[in-house]
This record gives structure tokens, sequence and C-alpha cells, in this order.
């Protein structure tokens, strides 16, 4: 008789993803070279563009019922997404949840509109990332340069959502890319506490991004609701939908496989430890 507990559908959908990376990594290089290619202003214009509009929001606000009346709706999605990654990706995730979309805001501030500034910056991150994913023995560093490649990805799946000249398409950016720095972080910390349990990496990275489902999934949904309720002519149905889909497919489908290129294997603990939930499991099937 076999005790061993079968895979579920999501399970089998992640395993699926890392048996096609390559696939999945060749998608992602095409299309980003050919949508920088022939839209390579309208890429840099992304962050420029947040960055002048985050510029202005935070210079307009005057105490805390003005940062509540002019952002209500993104300030209630965010805290319940990282009220959701303190609950299911556990203190460290919800930590990094707070930090990573603060830094980058930071980033954003830094930027403050400058056309000249926006390359140098992302090639500092590219340079810094390379360094600590090739050299440094951390989960931050296993991630942190295949979220800054995927992260221009993002851009190429943002550049092809449906609009019009209401939608403020640098707005859905700067949320999407706040709310995937969180996550990709909070998923390198959860992969990062499963290896050092001494559970392979294929294994902890599955594990890693099932635990996250509701998290990334819901996440998405209500940032995607909190930014379409505020949209100039009100909720434009296509572009929320694709959004979504376009933030869920970019997680799973592309940054999830892309994460397992990295150096995980040097985190994993030599001795794997059993957790209780583990033990209660074997002593139910030997008492059977």
């Amino acid at each position: 008789m076999d005790l061993r507990e079968k895979p579920g559908k999501v399970q089998k959908f992640l395993e699926l993803m890392l048996r096609f990376r390559l696939i999945t990594l060749v998608v992602m290089v095409v299309a980003s070279v050919t949508m920088l290619a022939k839209s390579w202003d309208e890429m840099v214009a992304f962050p420029i563009a947040a960055s002048e509009r985050f510029g202005m929001w935070f210079f307009g606000i005057e105490n805390l019922q003005g940062l509540w009346s002019s952002s209500q709706h993104l300030i209630v999605a965010s805290v319940a997404c990282i009220v959701m990654l303190f609950v299911f990706g556990g203190l460290r995730a919800g930590i990094a949840s707070v930090v990573a979309p603060l830094l980058f805001f930071v980033a954003l501030y830094v930027l403050g509109g400058g056309e000249d500034m926006a390359i140098p910056m992302y090639g500092v991150l590219a340079v810094i990332s390379l360094v600590l994913f090739l050299f440094v023995k951390m989960s931050l560093a296993c991630m942190l340069f295949p979220f800054a490649l995927l992260w221009i990805f993002l851009g190429v799946l943002l550049n092809l959502l449906p609009g019009t000249p209401d939608v403020p398409k640098d707005l859905v950016w700067g949320v999407s890319s706040a709310f995937g720095f969180a996550v990709s972080m909070a998923y390198a910390l959860v992969a990062g506490k499963h290896l050092g349990a001494g559970v392979p990496q294929a294994g902890a990275l599955v594990k890693s991004a099932k635990q996250l489902l509701v998290p990334v999934l819901v996440g998405a949904l209500l940032l995607d609701v909190a930014v379409s309720v505020d949209m100039p002519g009100g909720i434009y149905w296509p572009l929320s939908v694709a959004w979504f889909v376009a933030v869920a497919a970019w997680f799973y489908v592309f940054l999830f496989p892309m994460s397992s290129f990295g150096p995980w294997e040097r985190l994993r603990s030599g001795s794997r430890r059993v957790e209780m939930k583990d033990k209660k499991k074997k002593g139910a099937s030997k008492k059977k």
C-alpha cells in the first residue's frame, strides 16, 4: 500500500513549470528583446512617469487625512497583502513584504522623473544583484538577480495590456513592481527556510510557491481592484482582467521557474529536520 501523499493540481502545475523552464527562459528573452527593440521609449517611460507621479503624490500629502483620502483603496489592499504574507509566509516573509516596497518607493523618489537616471539605476541594481547571486550565500541573493531580469519582462507584459488614454499605465507598473518585488523577496525567504530544514532544491521551491499561492493571487486581485476603482474613466474591465492574469502569470509561469536557475543548493542543510506535523503523519501511518 502506497502511503505517500499524492501531489495536488497546484503542485503538479508547479513541477511542470520547472520541467519546461528552458522554454520559459527562451520566451522571456525573445519577448523582452523584441519589445525593447520596438518600444524602447515606452519601456523607459514607465519608471520615469511612475517616479513623477509618486513625487507629486508624496509632496501633495499634508496630513494623515490627506494620505487616507488620496489612496485609501491602495492602503487597504496593501495592508491586506502584508497580513496575508505574514500569515502564509511567516515572520520573515511578512517583514520582507514591508521592506521591499519601501525600498522600491525610495528608488522612485531618488529617480525623481530624471530621464538620465533610469538606466544607470537599473544598471547598478543588475550589477549588485549579479555579484550577490554569484558570491553571497543568502536566499535573497539567489532571488534578486532573477527578479531584476524578470522586472524587464513585467514591463513587457504590462505594455501589452489593453488601455485607453485615461488609463495610467505608469501607476499600474508602479503597483505591480512594488507587489512583485515584495512577493519575490518573501518567496526567497520562505524557500531559504525550507532549504535550511534540509528539503531538496526543487521541493523547497515548489513548497514555497505553493505556500504563497493565496497571498500572490488574492493580493494581485485586491491591488487590481484598488487601482481600477480609482481610474479616471471608471473601471476598465479589459485592463483589470488582463492585469490580474499578467501578474499571476509573471510570478508562477515565469518568475518561479526562472528562480530555479539560482544557486539554492548551497543553502541546503546537510541534515533534514522533520516537522511535528510530519511526525504525526508517520505515526498515524504506522498505527494503520
